[in-house]
Order: structure tokens, then C-alpha cells, then sequence
């Protein structure tokens, strides 16, 4: 059976702990992409080291993420007496997992859509708090922290459309700071579990920490030499909500050449499962759909259930995939120009 959470998902919540240990605990730095195909948490970490190096005392630096789908749903995985009588013995695959807070459970992770309707928000207002962006949070940083009681700081990326915009990007830290900053405490899987989030920084252009990750070390200096720092260098970060180009030229972003828009793959997901189901009358959910995408795009054939038989819909998401790309080319063909023309690339 399920445990459900014993407090509040906010600060001043009852059944804390020792506070003045907590009080003495290191803030642990941590990044977090609040992404909409998927919420990513990082953060440096000291691992058992794989060398025999004996000034490294048996330890190393390594980065370490966690990634959640970016799918919520309101069930249970609970089946119940319900079965088919050992007739079929199908395999039960990834299940799930339960967060719990405020007295409700949302499914996290793997297959929600077998067992509720997923939640799947694509508004920008999702980063100013909700339930469904709490839920995967908490699940995210409960494996990268691995449970427990912890202080966090957060570094926060946004896409560049957010903070191009100067009051939106104000209001959307102001806003994140509001539900953030504070205790929280929740249940994943039955297990309780704690952390107090002491700051936030929200104004880090997800194709900035893309730079950052390619010249900064594990320590976060810069490891790739004066010249590279200076030299132009364009970023394009391709998610499933937004697209972003970003150029650095001299150490400076050069804002001319830098734009974002609502060019994800999303498009392309929305398109294969318009076209499933219009052709074959199989509904499937964006991140379903997604699967399809992300599949075809590597080059293998995908089929879905049509009256209980395999079909191939290779066609229909490569259709959907090849009409995203002329819409990126057509969108952005005038700012890859410009950058070219003048060196910036």
C-alpha cells in the first residue's frame, strides 16, 4: 500500500526533523531544466573514482543527472483483483512512480498514459508553479539526492523567448522564487522525503548553460583557453517546446544573431498524431507521439496497434518530421545568413 505524505508541500511544514542539523548542512548546487519533454536535474558530485590516480584519494568529480518525462497523470497503478485469468501473461514494464503532497498523488516517470490521462502542459506559464511541475521536481531531485533531508540551491534555464523578454523574464523569477524558495516536503513511492530550496536563480538561457557545459570544467572555470572564450561560436538547442540559436562572439552574446520561438518537436509530434489518427483512428498522447518521433528520427520503422494488428506508421512521422524541418529552414534561414555573412559562424 501506498503511504501518503504526513505534511504540507510548502515551508513550515510539521514533521521536519532536527532543525538545527539542517541548519549546519552544506547547500547542495543544483541545475535544474525545467524542460517540457522533459524536467532534467544535474548537479557536481564526488564519485568513487575509476582510476588508481592516489592523489585523487579513491574520489573524482563527476556531473550527475536525472531526467523525468515531462508527464503527469492523476490514477494508480494499483490493478487491484482485475487480470486476465492467466491466460496472457503480458510483462508489466516500467510502472510509474507516486508523488504524493497536499493530500493527492500524481504519477511520475515512465508509462503514466496506461494509467491515467496525462497531464501535459505547454504554456510558459507552467514554470510559475503547479501541481504537475511540483510532482516532477520532487521525483527528480528525490534520485538525484537520493532521498532524505537537504538544502538546494537552483540554477534555473528558460528558453530564450522567456528571457528576451525583459519584464516576463522578471516576473517569471519573481513568480518561481514565490513556490520555490522554501521547505517542502513530500512522499515518492511511500519513502518521506525533504528538502529546503534556499535560493533560485532563474535568468540562464538554456543555450547559455549548453556553452557553459561545453567550456567550463567540473570546478566552473573556463577550460578551453582565452582564444576560445573569445572566439564566435553558435549554439542551437533544439527541445520539444522551443527552439533556440544563440551566438557568442568576444565573450559577449551577440543579440542580433540570438532568437528562440515555439519550433520544438513538439511540432513534429502534434503533426504524427494528427496524422495517426486521421488515417488510422489511434489516439495518441504528445509524448506517445514523441516516442514515434524520436524513434523514426533514428533511423528505425515504428508501428502502433490498428484492430489489434501491428502497422507501420514510418510514413506518417516522417512526413510530420520533414514538414518541422522546412518550417525551422523557412523560420530561420534569414538569422543563419546574417550570422554566416558576417563571420559570426
Amino acid at each position: 500500500m501506498k503511504t501518503r505524505i504526513a505534511g504540507q508541500g510548502r515551508a513550515d511544514a510539521p514533521g521536519t526533523g532536527a532543525e538545527s542539523s539542517r541548519k549546519g548542512a552544506r547547500i547542495r548546487k543544483v541545475g535544474l531544466d525545467p524542460g517540457f519533454g522533459g524536467l532534467k536535474v544535474a548537479e557536481v558530485q564526488m564519485q568513487a573514482s575509476t582510476t588508481t590516480d592516489e592523489e585523487r584519494n579513491g574520489w573524482e568529480l563527476a556531473m550527475v543527472t536525472h531526467v523525468v518525462p515531462s508527464v503527469v497523470g492523476v490514477g494508480t497503478t494499483d490493478e487491484g483483483g482485475l487480470g486476465l485469468a492467466g491466460v496472457v501473461r503480458g510483462r508489466r514494464g516500467e510502472v510509474p512512480s507516486i508523488v504524493a503532497f497536499d493530500g493527492v498523488e500524481y504519477l511520475v516517470g515512465p508509462n503514466v498514459a496506461r494509467y491515467a490521462r496525462p497531464i501535459e502542459r505547454m504554456d510558459f506559464a507552467r514554470f510559475t508553479d503547479g501541481p504537475e511541475l511540483r510532482a516532477l521536481l520532487y521525483a527528480a531531485l528525490y534520485e538525484l539526492l537520493n532521498g532524505g533531508d537537504h538544502r538546494v540551491a537552483l540554477a534555473i534555464g528558460l528558453p530564450v523567448e522567456v528571457l528576451q523578454d525583459v519584464e516576463l523574464a522578471r516576473a517569471t523569477e519573481r513568480e518561481m522564487a514565490r513556490w520555490l524558495v522554501g521547505r517542502h516536503g513530500f512522499t515518492l513511492d511511500g519513502v518521506e522525503a525533504w528538502f529546503e530550496v534556499e535560493a533560485i536563480r532563474a535568468k540562464i538561457a538554456q543555450p547559455v548553460a549548453t556553452w557553459f557545459e561545453w567550456g567550463l570544467d567540473l570546478n566552473g572555470q573556463w577550460c578551453k583557453g582565452a582564444a576560445a572564450a573569445k572566439a564566435p561560436a553558435l549554439v542551437i538547442d533544439q527541445g520539444f517546446n522551443t527552439l533556440d540559436l544563440l551566438v557568442v562572439e568576444g565573450g559577449r552574446i551577440s543579440t542580433r544573431y540570438t532568437d528562440g520561438a515555439t519550433l520544438g518537436m513538439r511540432r513534429a509530434a502534434e503533426m504524427t498524431a494528427s496524422n495517426v489518427e486521421r488515417r488510422y483512428g489511434v489516439e495518441l498522447s504528445l509524448h506517445e507521439a514523441d516516442d514515434l518521433v524520436q524513434r523514426v528520427v533514428n533511423g528505425r520503422k515504428v508501428q502502433v496497434y490498428v484492430v489489434g494488428e501491428q502497422t507501420d506508421v514510418t510514413p506518417e512521422v516522417r512526413q510530420a518530421v520533414n514538414s518541422l524541418g522546412r518550417t525551422w529552414c523557412g523560420s530561420w534561414s534569414g538569422v543563419w545568413a546574417r550570422a554566416a555573412s558576417s563571420g559570426s559562424c
